[in-house]
């Protein structure tokens, strides 16, 4: 049995495959390299934080997709919407092979709620301006979610 969990968060993911931390070649534009390096550096800080307490497989690459506050109300409840305004949103999915790893008595996905929380993420310019520098999973100001898919 496993279970298919996607992740969604206001911080850019994007998977970019620059994992090295050696500067580009001289003919590489160095902001272009940082900016692709941050986002990479996102995207295997949540990988990590997912891997304290299990192993994830079949890791799909981050999306991106535009949301409104006001329809997606998975994130902070007091996060505003203005008027009109859309708001990047990155997710991606992985299942894991023992669902009872995250569960912490109350929620079934507490104890990874718990590995997430106030772990420093980089701010990458492309994401929500308003978002602190770390992830939160307080039901306030929620910048990270996670939803079970289905059983297997």
């Amino acid at each position: 049995m496993s279970y298919k969990i996607t992740c969604y968060t206001l911080f850019d993911i994007t998977e970019t495959g620059v994992k090295n931390r050696a500067k580009p070649a001289d003919d590489q534009n160095i902001d272009i390299w940082v900016h692709k390096r941050n986002t990479q550096c996102n995207f295997d800080t949540v990988l990590q934080a997912i891997s304290l307490r299990s192993q994830p497989e079949s890791i799909t690459k981050p999306e991106k997709n535009s949301i409104k506050f006001n329809n997606f109300e998975h994130f902070g409840f007091l996060f505003q919407q203005q008027e009109d305004e859309v708001y990047p949103c990155w997710s991606f999915e992985f299942t894991i092979q023992h669902p009872s790893v995250f569960n912490d008595g109350i929620n079934e996905l507490g104890f990874l709620y718990s590995d997430c929380d106030k772990v420093p993420m980089i701010k990458c310019h492309s994401e929500w301006a308003k978002l602190p520098n770390f992830l939160d999973t307080s039901e306030e100001l929620r910048n990270i979610y996670f939803a079970v898919k289905y059983y297997e």
